[in-house]
């Protein structure tokens, strides 16, 4: 057993190694990497210490219990952020460390059966803690990773419970790998405390990787400034939706709308007052659409709306509010005032057509209401 306390130490600092390679190339989740690494370390250096250490010697189990619990504490709260869950305080995660760590301290001068039992109470609170914090990656998880961190952590709890109740029952001598289970089920714990450090440090690794690319992903889905769509998001479902509406009988319009005169406000106020003005206008701009109506922002002071409508003349009614909702009321920033108004291009986009032909006929109806003095809404005409 304390043999494999050396081989699962040594799983602990390669899996804290893994986490320090990661923090690298991920900026994204750096500090529950790095916290995460700094938890497995601590892990590590108890298990050695435990299995290198003299055999008569009873110190190592002070060092191993409270690298134990102060190791698996640091990964727990590492961890939180990684499955959604809020973070806590700097000063919260001292109290959490420090209390358990007096506990021991105070166990340990009490004698061998007190700190026994604190030790096992004190892994199995930590372990139910994890639990309850991973009860949704357990319920709902969002991808694999997550899943088998949760499902890897329970398990770990689960044998808390067993260890604990084995304490409890133990009447005899002090043990100096601090488990007090029979000896068949005393293998598997070896199995399971060797082998879980790399494994639990693995899929912290798979599970950050997938947040990243979740992250990423939105970062390309989801414009910065505006909070709206992406021109590529919009055209990688243009084709799936469109054909979704045709299926039930609705017709599919593409809505271009330009802000009017929006070179001469990043000129006049600076760009970012004008950026303000952008996210003002997407903010009025989704108050007109019904919920789930795609909403781009296409380029620059540019939008671009997928209108499921049942005709053109209920197209030309929405470019119509989404005009008045820019144009009506002037915008407020601080003190100051500005008023803001909106040109709005209208074509349908018909079955077998291509979609950048439509977007081309919205233009050119945008271009129109541009030439006949701006702040109107015009469809196109039908070919």
């Amino acid at each position: 057993m304390l043999f494999t306390y050396v081989i699962g130490g040594f799983g602990a600092w390669a899996a804290a190694l893994m986490l320090l390679i990661a923090v690298q190339g991920d900026s994204l989740n750096r500090g529950g990497l790095a916290r995460s690494a700094l938890g497995f370390a601590l892990l590590g250096a108890g298990m050695v210490t435990s299995g290198v250490a003299e055999r008569a010697a009873r110190w190592p189990l002070l060092v191993l219990a409270l690298t134990a619990v102060v190791g698996t504490a640091v990964i727990y709260r590492a961890l939180r952020p990684l499955v959604g869950a809020r973070p806590v305080a700097i000063t919260r995660l001292a109290l959490e460390i420090g209390v358990p760590s007096l506990a021991l301290l105070l166990a340990w001068f009490a004698g061998p059966r007190s700190f026994a039992l604190t030790f096992h109470a004190l892994c199995l609170a930590v372990s139910l803690g994890i639990t309850w914090t991973m009860r949704r990656a357990l319920v709902a998880p969002r991808n694999a990773a997550e899943a088998a961190v949760a499902v890897t952590l329970l398990v770990y709890a689960c044998s808390w419970i067993v260890a604990l109740d084995a304490a409890i029952r133990h009447d005899g001598p002090e043990h100096r790998h601090l488990l007090y289970v029979e000896a068949p089920l005393l293998a598997a714990y070896a199995v399971l405390y060797a082998l879980l450090p790399l494994l639990v440090g693995a899929l912290v690794l798979n599970l950050a990787n997938a947040q990243l690319h979740y992250r990423l992903r939105r970062y390309a889905d989801i414009d910065e400034l505006t909070g709206l769509l992406t021109r590529r998001a919009l055209l990688e479902r243009a084709a799936a939706w469109q054909a979704d509406v045709l299926a039930r009988g609705r017709l599919p319009a593409v809505l271009l709308l330009d802000v009017d005169h929006f070179k001469p406000i990043n000129d006049t106020h600076g760009h970012e007052r004008g950026d303000e003005v952008l996210r003002a206008v997407s903010g009025r701009l989704r108050g007109t659409l019904r919920t789930g109506t795609a909403l781009a922002r296409w380029g620059g002071e540019e939008f671009l709306v997928l209108l499921d409508a049942s005709d053109m003349e209920e197209a030309g009614a929405a470019a119509e509010r989404m005009r008045s909702a820019v144009g009506g009321t002037p915008f407020r920033f601080g003190e100051s005032r500005l008023s803001v108004t909106a040109s709005i291009g209208v074509a349908a986009w018909a079955a077998g057509d291509d979609f950048t032909n439509a977007v081309a006929e919205a233009d050119t109806a945008l271009y129109s209401a541009k030439r006949a003095g701006r702040d109107q809404a015009h469809v196109a005409e039908p070919a």
